[in-house]
């Protein structure tokens, strides 16, 4: 997958008493959201593997033409949450999402689609410097839960995501380092598990390409490289584990290159858009739950001398480089694109 070898899940049961909305806010025609964040099957990406199927329920493939765009990730029984950067000037209803899909071709029994009905971009998103990165879909028919759909939790904003945190980010992104190699047939949605890192250190790093990591930002990866998302991951979930419950804290965004060593994927992070979400979507039986990291707060540490190998300041350099001709002629970036 483009950002991210994982070891195995410990299923659990039950949910946080904060994945429980009212019944009581919800329309008729929609079928209340008793919890959020379960995987009932849950017992790539660059430098991951297959995921077993109906491990990630909340995981959505975000069509256009048939292709495979963007990943997302559902939220309730009628709304995606994905990537600003991928929603072009195209028409909401030139999109389609399916959930509940193991690959991108052949038979997927537990699959679910629908067309899009309307699409929100976070009014702040600025695809210049990628702040606000975060979009919203609404679909144009609500989706039943199984054990192979379900909606993700996510993070509140009083959530704590420090250095050091595992998650997981899944996708079906390009699997190679430089991001010229697709999931090779039937395309099965992959798995990792990374480090999330700082964004002191984050900022450290990015900061000898000119790029700003805002507080509106999260980043994973090893620094090392050899694992993370990649293009075609764009839009979908980073997710954490908080008892019972799988948390949505970060959407997919950018980075430079995929799993590359000194400069991990960057991530926009959820708990700064609850009260965005919760004013913005109808109804809004989302499930918001406060994660607690037991990482390290890294926001008071002093930049390190950090000495990037060649490879790495030629990457910065190139794109530095790019960054300049896409802004003489943003029609260049392809949606989705991983720089």
């Amino acid at each position: 997958m483009g950002k991210h070898s994982s070891t195995a899940l410990t299923l659990h049961t039950g949910a946080p008493q904060g994945c429980v909305p009212s019944p009581l806010s919800l329309p008729a025609h929609l079928s209340p959201l008793p919890v959020c964040g379960q995987a009932p099957l849950n017992t790539k990406i660059v430098g991951g593997e297959d995921a077993p199927p109906g491990s990630w329920p909340w995981q959505a493939s975000l069509k256009q033409n048939g292709s495979h765009i963007c990943g997302g990730s559902l939220i309730n029984s009628i709304w995606v949450v994905t990537a600003a950067h991928c929603i072009g000037s195209e028409s909401p209803h030139d999109w389609e999402v399916f959930v509940g899909l193991q690959t991108q071709e052949g038979s997927n029994p537990n699959g679910q689609g629908s067309v899009v009905s309307r699409v929100i971009v976070h009014p702040l998103y600025d695809s210049q410097t990628h702040d606000n990165d975060i979009a919203l879909m609404q679909l144009s028919a609500t989706v039943t839960f199984t054990d192979y759909v379900q909606p993700v939790c996510l993070a509140a904003s009083n959530s704590t995501i420090y250095n050091g945190t595992e998650i997981w980010v899944t996708g079906w992104g390009d699997i190679s380092s430089q991001g010229q190699f697709s999931l090779p047939s039937p395309g099965i949605l992959q798995e990792v598990q990374i480090p999330i890192v700082g964004n002191r250190i984050c900022s450290c790093l990015y900061g000898t390409a000119n790029i700003n990591i805002t507080n509106n930002m999260l980043c994973a990866g090893l620094l090392q490289g050899g694992k993370d998302s990649c293009q075609g991951d764009s839009g979908g979930p980073l997710v954490t584990q908080l008892g019972s419950a799988w948390v949505l804290a970060g959407v997919v965004s950018f980075g430079i290159g995929c799993a590359e060593p000194d400069f991990p994927g960057v991530y926009t992070r959820v708990s700064n858009y609850q009260n965005w979400i919760i004013s913005t979507i109808t109804p809004n039986n989302t499930g918001f739950v406060t994660f607690t990291s037991s990482g390290k707060d890294d926001s008071n540490s002093t930049c390190p001398e950090i000495g990037l190998s060649s490879s790495s300041m030629t990457r910065a350099s190139n794109f530095l480089l790019l960054s300049l001709l896409l802004s003489l002629a943003p029609s260049l970036l392809h949606p989705c694109l991983k720089l």
